[in-house]
């Protein structure tokens, strides 16, 4: 899971910051361009080159006069079927994974689905009704 935890700067003038750390690993980001290269490869470093998923968190940390004080989890979309070097587990792995943090009753779930999907057979969205009936 990544971790992106956005910090407001009160002062206009406060440059853009970024910093990302994982493992034993901190690094500072120097601009918004980077973010993406840093993500993925902090991902293979802790889950491997496009093989598996890990519990271990990657946190971003970005602070700036332009965003707004918020954190998010971002969570592994649901795999079916195993690719490549892939465990053949993996649809179990991420399941398990999903549902460590969206059964959390501090956790706001929001779940992303294609256009082109049918709404009423979305796995991710059962999967956060099983959790909070009533959301």
């Amino acid at each position: 899971p990544l971790v992106l935890k956005l910090k407001k700067q009160l002062s206009r003038e406060a440059p853009w910051r970024g910093r990302i750390s994982y493992r034993d690993t901190e690094l500072q980001i120097q601009t918004p361009a980077q973010v993406e290269k840093e993500i993925h490869r902090a991902q293979n470093v802790v889950a491997g080159n496009g093989v598996g998923i890990s519990h271990e968190l990657i946190n971003l940390e970005i602070t700036s006069p332009e965003v707004p004080d918020l954190t998010l989890i971002d969570l592994p979309g649901i795999t079916r079927v195993a690719v490549g070097n892939q465990p053949q587990d993996i649809g179990v792995q991420i399941k398990e994974l999903i549902r460590k943090y969206i059964q959390r009753q501090q956790t706001i779930n929001l779940v992303v689905v294609p256009c082109n999907v049918d709404i009423a057979t979305t796995e991710a969205l059962s999967m956060a009704q099983e959790v909070d009936p009533d959301g």
